[in-house]
Order: C-alpha cells, then structure tokens, then sequence
C-alpha cells in the first residue's frame, strides 16, 4: 500500500472528528464572533473561551479553510460564513441536527443495521427519532431549519416542471414549518396553501408564513398522515418525506393522501430519485450516505423511480411520470387511477 493511500484512509478516519470539530465551533458562536476581524484574545472573550485553547480550534478551523488569520486576527472565509446562525444555506442547523448525539450513537450500530435491514435509533436510544424530536423543542427548531434550507431548490423543480400556472391550491403534506411552501409562493403569489404536519409543527409554520407576509394565502394545519390530510386541494405534494419511512409506513401514507385527493387532483412527490441519469458524482456520494443514514435512523431508504411506483400503484395512483429529471430535487408526478 501506498503511503498516499494510507494517508487518504487516515483522512476517512479522521472525518468524524472534522464534523465534531466543526460542531464544537458552531455551538461555540466563532462563525457568529467572527462578524469582523478579531484577535484570539477578543474572540475568546465574545465565546466565552480559553484564549489559548481557542487557538487550537482555530487552526483546526483554518486547515478546514472556514477560517484565516493575520498575525493573529481572525476572520471567516467565505465557505465558514455558510455556518452562521441565519444563512439562508441552514448549514449551521445541518451540522447540530447530524452531530446530536443519540444520533451518532446509533451509527455506531450500523452493522447491525446491516445485518437486519431494520433502523437502530430507536433500540439505542429508547424511543424513535420523531418522539425525539417531541420531547426536544430545540431539537426540533434546529431540525426543521435544516430541512427548510432545500425548500428554495425543491420549490424551484416544481415550478420548472410541474406545471402549476393553473394550480389554485396545493397541500403540502409534511411540509415542516413551510419553507417550501413560502418558496412556491413567492413564484406563484396567487397560490392558496395548506402545509399538513403534526400539531406542533403546524402551529410554527402558521407564526413562519404569516411572518413572511403570506399568511393570507397559506398556513398550517394539524393532521396525522397515517390517518387523514385536508382534503380538496388540486395538488398534493410530498417532498423529501418518504424516504425516512419504510415500505409499509410509505403505502400507508400515501393511501392516506389518496382518499383525500378529488379524482382531477395530481400527486407530486420530490425526493432524490436513485438512478437518474447525470447526477454529478459527490451528489451520487451524498446520496449514497444519506440512504444508509436513513436505514440507521428510520429503517427507510432511498428509491429508484420503479420502486416508487411500486408504492404509489399500490395506494391507488397511477405509475410515475419523471418531470424533473436535470435538477438536484426529482419530482414524481401521479395521479388518482381509475
């Protein structure tokens, strides 16, 4: 073996302390100190750190390129400033949602996993991911925040290609706090629509649009998606959900959703389609990862378009039609049979 590939094993090894190096520094505030040029000495007094070890974190920091200095003034690259509080990119949630804790537990057991076919969170953690959540307010505000950083690009593949120019009102199922939805609807302002989630995840995105100014036009409403979603709209969207549920739970949503859709109504579901053709390969990679995070977590997976249509056929639509197959976000499109 090469001694260059020795090194790029080590370097494999070593990512797990990168992702808990870059956790450290976001919990710490150092993208969020960093709002202008600062001694180590300034920055451990605005974080509330010892200045000397600071400085060993910020050169882990600057290796990383998330960081630079001068003569010991620091300031944030252009990449570290994507793990702020607030940007848009929701990088910062991303990074604090995939270092919780109970959550690494559980990919320590993914040869179990493996073994199994079944999802381990909720064997080494007592409870499952969504109770988690529950019981975690602020779990679920750096979740939700991680999910809405994709709602620009997911609502960008609907307009594109799905065909909403006569669309009058659209029901988001497991829409989050509506980050999508308020996406859509500053690319189609006279589109009513209804973002169905648990209770509590109604009642934020009902506060989010109206913040937003949109609350004339959408908000939240409670409902369980095992057992019943508003009915009457002309489409129903289900985006990047079920891929954390297995083949039963996917069915049982999605007959949920069926009967509650009119016979003109139309199914889109976006998700990142296994095996589409001209996916760059880091975003193939990426992908690959976050179906094994989904087998860890939830006993679910990411899917090929075929087995997609397994499950929409068997909830009452017709097979899939690919309407988005150039963009990051696939959409799925399905209607009511017969």
């Amino acid at each position: 073996m090469s001694d260059r590939g020795v090194e790029q094993v080590v370097d494999l090894v070593r990512g797990a302390w990168v992702t808990l190096t870059l956790r450290g520094a976001c919990r710490l505030d150092v993208f969020d100190a960093l709002d202008e040029p600062r001694t180590s000495e300034d920055l451990a007094v605005r974080v509330g750190a010892d200045p000397h070890t600071l400085h060993r974190l910020l050169r882990v920091l600057a290796h990383l390129d998330l960081v630079e200095s001068d003569h010991d003034v620091w300031t944030v690259t252009d990449l570290g400033s994507l793990l702020r509080g607030g940007h848009p990119s929701g990088m910062r949630d991303l990074v604090l949602m995939q270092t919780w804790l109970p959550s690494l537990a559980a990919w320590q057991n993914l040869e179990d996993a493996v073994r199994t076919g079944h999802g381990v969170y909720e064997q080494v953690n007592g409870r499952p991911w969504w109770a988690e959540l529950a019981a975690h307010p602020d779990l679920e505000h750096v979740f939700n925040g991680a999910m809405a950083r994709r709602a620009t690009d997911q609502a960008q593949a609907l307009v594109a290609h799905a065909g909403l120019d006569d669309v009058s009102s659209l029901v988001d199922v497991g829409g989050g706090r509506g980050g999508m939805v308020a996406a859509l609807l500053r690319e189609r302002p006279g589109l009513a629509a209804v973002v169905a989630d648990r209770p509590e995840v109604a009642a934020q995105a009902t506060s989010y649009l109206a913040e937003a100014g949109l609350g004339t036009h959408a908000h939240g409403e409670p409902c369980d998606f095992f057992t019943s979603v508003p009915e009457g709209g002309d489409v129903y969207t289900v985006s990047n959900v079920l891929h954390d549920w297995n083949d039963d739970d996917c069915l049982a949503i999605l007959t949920t959703i069926r009967s509650a859709m009119r016979p003109d109504a139309r199914l889109l579901v976006v998700e990142k389609v296994l095996g589409v053709a001209g996916r760059r390969p880091q975003a193939d990679r990426d992908l690959a990862l976050v179906d094994l995070h989904m087998l860890v977590m939830f006993g679910a997976r990411e899917r090929t378009q075929e087995e997609y249509d397994v499950l929409v056929t068997g909830a009452g639509f017709t097979p899939t039609r690919l309407l988005a197959a150039d963009c990051e976000w696939n959409v799925l499109e399905a209607r009511p049979a017969g």
